[in-house]
């Protein structure tokens, strides 16, 4: 095992109830002969962590550490890890999955039957702390040339990944996309590395419109009362091969289906209502197939990773503001609020 680099002290945020959120002083997480310590560099703050501090669904629960897109530096390294170095940067893959389970052994580790998120499930400690202990298999290393920030996008880009593919994309076909925050621009730079004729993105914010338009789609107005009839249009009627909602609204679900041509494929990636309505006559008397992904295994991880390496300057732009921690709840405060619009705020600390 390495000789530890480390303070012996680790301060945390820890979420208190909606809105409440105060810095404290949490135990040093320990560090198993397979597992690696994280010096916490970074952190994005997600839409679904937003959602939990507000208390909107109640995803989150009192007395955590919230925060799971992680980047950091190897600080210790266990007694039996091979291949991961103290000093390295790293992103942190942050679905701890047992490995043993029926769908562990399918290789959809995403869907473990035992499986635990970082910052999300209780028992866990969350990136909004100065330090995280980790299983060797989840974390990735990146470039030391890319800062730890842009490092923090490689959990959001993975999602993309793991979206592109499940929807089967294949060079030439027509894609839609319903949304174009933060996670619907991930499948979008996802989606286009898998050449499509053409991408249509739908959503009612015009700046992300306009970002989306940036990166090679063809934005729809979901404000337009036409829109579902415009992307028709332009596919000569037929609509989109495959199309991937990334809100989990009853609306927006609704577009992805009748966006979707005959036999089409409907990727559901969204979590922000528990119900939503289909319309079952059209899926089944037009043979459309839905499909539900959660996350991400290992392999779409790494895939983000080597993206976010070979596309920095393109993925950079999407971190448009960095606070350090003891700005954090005034930030998520605003993002909960919608005083704040940002595709990723990030907490940062040297």
């Amino acid at each position: 095992m390495s000789a530890p680099t480390h303070a012996t002290t680790n301060r945390a945020l820890i979420f208190q109830g909606p809105y409440a959120m105060s810095l404290g002083e949490i135990e040093m997480p320990a560090v198993g002969p397979d597992d690696v310590l994280i010096r916490v560099r970074a952190v994005g703050i997600c839409g679904s962590d937003i959602h939990g501090f507000s208390g909107k669904t109640g995803r989150r629960a009192p007395g955590m550490v919230m925060g799971h897109e992680i980047a950091g530096e190897v600080v210790e390294v266990g007694a039996a890890v091979r291949g991961t170095a103290v000093g390295q940067r790293v992103a942190v893959q942050p679905i701890l999955f047992c490995g043993h389970c029926r769908l562990c052994r399918e290789g959809r580790t995403s869907l473990c039957l035992n499986k635990r998120m970082l910052g999300v499930n209780m028992g866990t400690v969350g990136g909004l702390s100065d330090y995280v202990a980790v299983p060797a298999t989840n974390v990735f290393a990146f470039a030391a040339t890319v800062p730890f920030a842009v490092g923090s996008l490689a959990e959001p880009l993975a999602v993309g990944e793991s979206a592109a593919a499940a929807a089967g994309i294949r060079a030439g076909e027509t894609v839609a996309i319903v949304g174009a925050g933060m996670i619907c621009l991930a499948i979008l730079l996802a989606v286009k590395e898998r050449q499509p004729a053409r991408i249509f993105v739908v959503d009612s914010i015009d700046r992300r419109l306009a970002l989306a338009a940036g990166l090679g789609a063809v934005p729809v107005n979901f404000r337009d009362t036409a829109a579902v009839a415009r992307i028709r249009q332009k596919t000569g009627g037929h609509g989109a091969d495959a199309t991937i909602e990334a809100v989990g609204a009853s609306a927006s679900v609704a577009t992805a289906q009748q966006v979707a041509r005959d036999g089409g494929r409907i990727v559901l990636i969204g979590n922000s209502a528990k119900m939503v309505e289909v319309d079952m006559q059209d899926i089944v008397v037009r043979g459309k197939s839905i499909q539900g992904v959660y996350c991400y295994t290992n392999d779409d991880f790494a895939r983000a990773v080597r993206y976010l390496e070979a596309n920095e300057a393109r993925v950079a732009g999407f971190v448009e503001k960095e606070v350090p921690p003891h700005e954090a709840p005034a930030t998520f405060t605003k993002l909960a609020r919608g005083e704040l619009e940002l595709l990723r705020a990030v907490v940062t600390q040297e």
